[in-house]
C-alpha cells in the first residue's frame, strides 16, 4: 500500500456513537467499511448509522494525500446532506490523523485512532472562548 498510515483502517468497524450536538443528544449504531484502491492511493470508506427513531445516515469518505500539499486530506458525500458540523473537505497536522476544517466560519477537528482492534473517533467545534468542545464520539471494534 502506498499510504501505510491509512492501512491500518482497512476492514469492518462496528460500534457505538454519541451525537452530543444534535437536540436531543443521541445513541446511535454504526458501521465503517474501509478499503483501499488504485495500489494503496486512495482509501474508502462506506459508512451507516443507525438509531431507533431516527433516519438512517450514510456516508461515503475518500482519504487520500493531496497532490498539491502532500498532506492526507478527507472527502466526505453524506446523506442526508452534510451539515456544518460534519466533515467536507480537510487536512491533516502532520502525520496524525487528525483533520481540522472551517465551514461557514465554524471551526471542526475530527481525529481519528486505532490501537489493536479497537479505533474511536472523535469531533470537536471550537468554541467563542477557542475552547474545543466535543460534538460527536464513536467507539468502533474491527469484525
Amino acid at each position: 500500500m502506498e499510504h501505510a498510515e491509512l492501512q491500518r483502517f482497512e476492514g469492518v468497524w462496528v460500534g457505538t456513537e454519541l451525537v452530543s450536538e444534535a437536540d436531543p443528544p443521541y445513541q446511535a449504531s454504526a458501521r465503517l467499511v474501509f478499503q483501499s484502491v488504485f495500489d494503496g492511493r486512495f482509501l474508502l470508506c462506506d459508512y451507516v448509522q443507525t438509531s431507533p427513531d431516527r433516519r438512517t445516515s450514510v456516508g461515503h469518505g475518500v482519504f487520500r494525500r493531496d497532490d498539491r500539499t502532500n498532506a492526507l486530506a478527507v472527502t466526505w458525500f453524506r446523506s442526508p446532506a452534510a451539515s456544518p458540523s460534519q466533515q467536507a473537505d480537510a487536512s491533516t497536522e502532520g502525520d496524525n490523523l487528525v483533520f481540522i476544517e472551517t465551514i461557514a466560519g465554524r471551526m471542526t477537528r475530527t481525529s481519528y485512532s486505532i490501537a489493536l482492534d479497537r479505533m474511536s473517533v472523535r469531533t470537536d467545534c471550537m468554541g467563542s472562548g477557542g475552547e474545543w468542545t466535543p460534538i460527536f464520539e464513536g467507539s468502533y471494534r474491527r469484525r
